[in-house]
């Protein structure tokens, strides 16, 4: 589990700890697409969520699982964004690339998981 600021410097961070997790457990072929959604969804922690950002990942008999927690209790919204929109991509990326997603309220926020097989 890490701590992550809530600043732009936070997204570059998580990237960096899941593509070591992934090249310590031999899994390099998922690195793209895990950077690609974990960046989504801290910078999408940072935008619309509150307070600090904790960050966790585990692989294990061939799953990888992300959480991403913020002090916010809003949830995430799947939208439809607009054809010329520079926004509101995030979760449709989440979607299509991840086996499975969800969120979950805890005391004081929530967590956004994810799984990739």
């Amino acid at each position: 589990m890490v701590r992550l600021e809530s600043s732009a410097r936070a997204p570059r961070r998580a990237r960096r700890e899941i593509s070591e997790l992934l090249a310590r457990a031999g899994r390099t072929d998922l690195v793209d697409a895990a950077e690609l959604i974990v960046d989504e969804l801290v910078t999408d922690a940072v935008l619309h969520g509150s307070g600090p950002i904790t960050f966790s990942a585990t692989y294990t008999a061939g799953t990888l699982r992300v959480g991403i927690e913020d002090c916010s209790a809003r949830p995430p919204v799947l939208r439809q964004p607009q054809d010329y929109g520079e926004s509101g991509r995030g979760l449709l990326l989440v979607e299509g690339v991840a086996a499975s997603w969800g969120n979950e309220l805890r005391p004081g926020g929530k967590v956004i998981w994810l799984e990739l097989h």
